[in-house]
C-alpha cells in the first residue's frame, strides 16, 4: 500500500504543504419578511383574479409594499380599503408605517379591457389587452405614425411616445440570370422563388426549423451559388419573429436589388409591452406591423369589473395556504367562508403545514351585536381573531364612511405586522374617526370574553384603541388568548423548525471526538440554547432576577433513538402584554399636635 494521505475538510493530502481556508461563525438569522407580511383576500375593482387557473401561482396575487402603489393598480373596492387601512392602522411612531408588506388576493372574476387594432395586412389585426383585468384599462389609448414608425400610448395620466420602432435583421440578393426573384416570408420559412433562370441556380428556402437564428440563416444563404446575406441584427435574433412578406408584394431581391429583412412588428411589441399599457394577446394571421392611425384607439372591449363567485373566497383560502404570511384576513361576512378559513389556518401551523399564521375575520355590518359575540364563539380557536365593532373612518375619497368588524380585525393584525411580533396591539392609537356603536361597558366585557376586539377611548389622550387584542380562543389561558403571545409562540416555533432543517437534517452523527464534519449532540444542545438566548434579546422569552424567575429552562434533555431526537423539558417564559395593575393608595389625614 502506498502513503496514506491526511484528511482535512473532507478531502486527503499527500503532497507536503500547508492548506487553509476560512470559515464564518453561524449567525443567528435575522427576522424574515413573512412577520411583517400581511396578506388580505377581498373585493378589488380592479386586478386579476386570484382563482383564475389558467395563471400561474405567482400571477395570482399582487405583493405591494405601500398603499399606493396597491392603488394603481386595484384601483377601487374593500380590499383597497383594507390596505388603505392597514397601511397606517396606528398613530403612534412604533405602528404607524404599518406592514413592511401586503399580499392582496383579489376574488372578482374582472374582465380586462382590450381593443383590436388594424395591421398594415388589409382585413386583418392584433388584439391589445391592458394586463390589468377591469374598468382601469378603458382609459388606456393607441396610436401608430406608419411614416415615422411611432407608436403612441397610454392613459389619462400620460401619453409616451416611442422611438422609430425598425428592426432590419438581414439583406439578401440573387445575381444569377433568373428573369425574376421574389421574396416571401411565412411563419416557418424564407424563401425566394426564381423563374426563367438559365445558368443553373434554384429557388432559395430556409426553414427557420433548421435555422431558427439570424447567424445560421445568413451563413446557409451564403452557402447556397447566386446569393448573398448580410447580418443586420443580433446574431441570435429568431428567425420566426420576422416580418411575413407575401409573394404578392413581388419584393424582387434580382440585383442589383437587395432586400431587406425586417421585424418591426416584434420590436413594436416588445416596446408596447414594455409600458406595462398593454400585452398581445393574439396576432394576425400575417404578420405585419400595425396600420398607421390618425386618431387614438381606445381599449374600449370589455373592462369592466367582475362578480365573486358562490365560492370564491372559500377557493382563495385554499389557494394562499401557498403564499407564507404570519398574519391574513378575509373581508367576508359568511360564517361558512370564516370556519373555512379557520380549517385553512390550522393547517398551516400544524407540524406538517409549516407555514406559521394568525387569520383574522370578523362581523359585517348587518349582523347583531349578540349574531357576531356568536359567530366568535363559533370559532373559538388561538390563531384566529375576530373584529366584532364598527368604526368610522375615512373612505377612498375621503369621505366619512362606516367600517364592518372584519376591518378592525384588518388594523389589529396591521398594527403586529408593523412592528415584532411582542407588540400587542392593545391600548395602541388608531387612525379612525369614532366607533359607529359606542357599546357599553357590559357589552364590551361580554365581547371580550368571546375572543372578539372591541373599541374603547384613551381617558387621557382621547384616541380610539382596540381595548384588547384577544384570540377566539375559548381556554382561559393568557398565552392562548393574547394574540402577542401566541404570535411569538408562532415564531419561535418557525425559527427552531427553519434552523434544525438547515443546520441539521439530513447530515450525520459523529462522536465528539470525531475528526470528520458531522453533528454531535453538544452541537444541537448549543444550538438550541444560543436560539434561546436569541429569543430573549428579542424580547420573546422572559426572565426576572427580581422574581427569581429563568427565562428559559437550561436543563434540557436531548434523547437520540438512531435517526430520532427528541427534546425534553423544553421550556420558557413567553411575554404577555401588561393588561391589569390593581392598586391601593392608603391615604390618613394630618394628626398631631404643636
Amino acid at each position: 500500500m502506498g502513503v496514506l494521505g491526511k484528511s482535512f475538510e473532507g478531502r486527503s493530502y499527500v503532497r507536503p504543504g500547508s492548506r487553509g481556508k476560512f470559515r464564518a461563525k453561524d449567525q443567528i438569522p435575522g427576522d424574515s419578511v413573512d412577520l411583517f407580511t400581511q396578506l388580505i383576500i377581498g373585493q378589488a375593482d380592479n386586478g386579476v383574479n386570484c382563482n383564475d387557473a389558467n395563471l400561474s401561482d405567482e400571477d395570482r396575487y399582487y405583493i405591494f409594499y405601500s398603499f399606493d402603489e396597491a392603488k394603481k393598480v386595484l384601483g377601487g373596492g374593500e380590499l383597497l380599503e383594507a390596505i388603505m387601512l392597514a397601511d397606517t392602522p396606528s398613530s403612534e411612531d412604533d405602528f404607524a408605517p404599518g406592514p413592511q408588506r401586503f399580499i392582496a388576493l383579489n376574488t372578482r372574476a374582472n374582465v380586462a379591457a382590450s381593443a383590436s387594432i388594424p395591421s398594415l395586412k388589409s382585413g386583418q389585426s392584433h388584439t391589445l389587452t391592458f394586463p390589468i383585468p377591469g374598468p382601469k384599462g378603458k382609459k388606456v389609448r393607441f396610436r401608430k405614425t406608419v411614416a415615422t414608425k411611432q407608436i403612441e400610448i397610454g392613459d389619462n395620466e400620460g401619453i409616451l411616445t416611442s422611438p422609430a420602432l425598425e428592426q432590419k435583421v438581414l439583406t439578401i440578393s440573387y445575381t444569377g440570370d433568373a428573369t425574376s426573384a421574389i421574396l416571401s416570408v411565412t411563419g416557418s420559412a424564407l424563401i425566394v422563388t426564381l423563374a426563367g433562370q438559365n445558368d443553373g441556380s434554384v429557388s432559395l428556402t430556409v426553414p427557420f426549423a433548421d435555422y431558427p437564428t439570424a447567424i445560421e440563416a445568413v451563413d446557409y444563404i451564403n452557402s447556397i451559388p447566386f446569393y448573398t446575406a448580410s447580418m443586420m441584427s443580433n446574431a441570435t435574433f429568431l428567425m420566426s419573429n420576422l416580418d411575413h412578406v407575401e409573394s404578392s408584394e413581388a419584393i424582387s431581391v434580382k440585383s442589383p436589388a437587395i432586400a431587406t429583412v425586417y421585424a418591426d412588428l416584434f420590436a413594436e411589441k416588445n416596446w408596447i409591452e414594455s409600458t406595462g399599457f398593454a400585452v398581445f394577446t393574439t396576432a394576425a394571421t400575417v404578420k405585419k406591423p400595425f396600420a398607421n392611425n390618425t386618431v387614438f384607439t381606445y381599449l374600449t372591449t370589455g373592462g369592466v369589473t367582475g362578480t365573486e363567485g358562490v365560492t370564491a373566497v372559500k377557493d382563495a383560502i385554499t389557494f394562499a395556504k401557498k403564499i407564507p404570511a404570519m398574519y391574513r384576513n378575509i373581508l367576508s361576512s359568511s360564517l361558512s367562508d370564516k370556519v373555512h378559513f379557520k380549517t385553512a389556518c390550522f393547517d398551516m401551523i400544524s407540524p406538517d403545514g409549516g407555514k406559521e399564521t394568525i387569520g383574522g375575520c370578523g362581523g359585517d355590518l348587518l349582523l347583531s351585536v349578540d349574531e357576531r359575540r356568536e359567530e366568535s364563539r363559533t370559532l373559538g380557536v388561538y390563531w384566529m381573531n375576530y373584529g366584532l365593532e364598527k368604526f368610522v373612518a375615512f373612505d377612498l375619497a375621503g369621505n366619512q364612511k362606516t367600517y364592518p368588524g372584519y376591518m378592525l380585525s384588518v388594523i389589529d393584525n396591521a398594527i403586529s405586522a408593523a412592528n415584532s411580533p411582542r407588540h400587542s396591539p392593545t391600548w395602541k392609537a388608531l387612525n379612525i374617526l369614532k366607533s359607529a356603536e359606542n357599546l357599553i361597558d357590559s357589552v364590551r366585557d361580554a365581547s371580550i370574553r368571546d375572543g372578539a376586539l372591541v373599541l374603547t377611548k384613551n381617558p387621557v389622550t382621547g384616541a380610539w384603541v382596540i381595548e384588547r387584542s384577544v384570540t377566539t380562543e375559548r381556554k382561559d389561558n393568557i398565552i392562548l388568548n393574547e394574540k402577542n403571545s401566541v404570535a411569538v409562540a408562532l415564531t419561535m416555533v418557525r425559527e427552531l423548525r427553519e434552523g434544525f432543517n438547515s443546520r441539521f437534517i439530513g447530515r450525520s452523527t459523529v462522536d465528539e471526538n470525531a475528526k470528520v464534519q458531522g453533528v454531535t449532540v453538544a452541537d444541537v444542545k448549543g444550538y438550541v440554547e444560543q436560539r434561546l438566548q436569541s429569543f430573549v434579546e428579542k424580547g420573546y422569552l422572559v426572565g426576572s432576577s427580581a422574581l427569581g424567575v429563568d427565562a428559559f429552562q437550561k436543563d434540557f434533555i436531548v434523547e437520540v433513538d438512531g435517526d430520532t431526537w427528541y427534546f425534553r423539558s423544553l421550556e420558557g417564559t413567553v411575554i404577555s402584554p401588561v393588561n391589569f395593575i390593581f392598586y391601593i393608595l392608603s391615604l390618613d389625614t394630618l394628626k398631631g399636635s404643636a
